[in-house]
């Protein structure tokens, strides 16, 4: 586990260096999506999960589709959410950036000194949430709020969100943090505070990996299974293994039915506000590592 988690981290903070510099104006989302997938893998390494390139209001979940031609525009609040993974092993990270403007430079730096500030507390057996009340004192001192319905979360092989939560303010959680792999994830904005489902994403994970009797749906899954497991993917990547497959929605819709699937839901600020993201990932065993050290 370690020799793997210390190959994705070595790749993760390659990534985020390049992909600082695709973050100009008027450059395609899409591209942007897929040279850093495409960095990842020239790296020897996996995409852990779609890139994600939240714009604005836009908090989490959003990813280019196959046809998408909006593009980066100068003043654009972007949070670039990469996971990387070696043999399931995964580092998930996270950073806001405004594309030439500082106008938000104080919420992009309320989530950044958030989590730097969770950096410097959290330990093996740290209630939750301490954690939280960390990140949500540090975000109100900015004068923004956290996002109360988000949170980072424990990380398993092969499975991004496993059991714990991790809150962004302090909701009173005694649980205590043990060894394993944590992605801590504050989220700032100046709105409400609450996040709502806004659209399809067209990224997906399995959920119930089992026969089926579709031929075609069954040749699909068992390519997402065996390439994914249980690691969330997208549309975009299905059209690009299946270029000869005409009814791939049908199928995916099929599977989504059935049960096998789900789709992850867009992410927006309940009242349009705007948000800025900073994630990484820690190993915690006896100390603690910071994977990405982005901060």
């Amino acid at each position: 586990m370690i020799e793997e988690l210390e190959k994705a981290s070595k790749i993760a903070r390659d990534v985020y260096n390049y992909s600082k510099s695709l973050l100009k104006p008027d450059t395609y989302l899409i591209e942007i999506a897929e040279k850093i997938e495409e960095k990842i893998i020239d790296l020897g390494g996996f995409p852990a999960f779609p890139v994600n390139l939240s714009i604005n209001e836009i908090a989490a979940h959003y990813t280019p589709d196959i046809n998408d031609r909006s593009i980066l525009k100068e003043g654009d609040l972007i949070k670039v959410d990469i996971g990387v993974h070696v043999d399931g092993y995964i580092v998930d990270f996270a950073y806001t950036y405004e594309v030439n403007d500082n106008k938000y430079e104080d919420l992009v730096l309320a989530s950044k000194e958030a989590l730097k500030r969770v950096k410097t507390i959290i330990r093996k057996d740290i209630e939750l949430g301490i954690i939280g009340k960390e990140v949500e004192e540090t975000i109100k001192k900015y004068g923004y709020k956290p996002i109360y319905n988000l949170t980072g979360h424990k990380i398993e092989r092969y499975l991004l969100h496993a059991s714990i939560n991790i809150p962004n303010y302090d909701n009173g959680s005694q649980t205590k943090i043990s060894e394993g792999i944590y992605a801590v994830e504050p989220f700032a904005t100046n709105g409400i505070g609450f996040v709502k489902d806004c659209g399809s994403s067209k990224i997906y994970s399995v959920v119930n990996y089992k026969p089926l009797r579709n031929l075609n749906a069954r040749k699909i899954l068992d390519n997402i299974y065996n390439k994914y497991k249980y690691l969330p993917f997208c549309k975009r990547w299905i059209y690009r293994d299946f270029k000869d497959l005409n009814n791939i929605d049908l199928i995916i819709n099929y599977l989504i039915k059935e049960k096998v699937l789900i789709e992850y839901k867009i992410l927006c600020e309940q009242s349009k506000g705007l948000v800025s993201q900073f994630e990484t990932t820690f190993l915690i065993n006896n100390g603690v590592k910071d994977l990405v050290e982005i901060i």
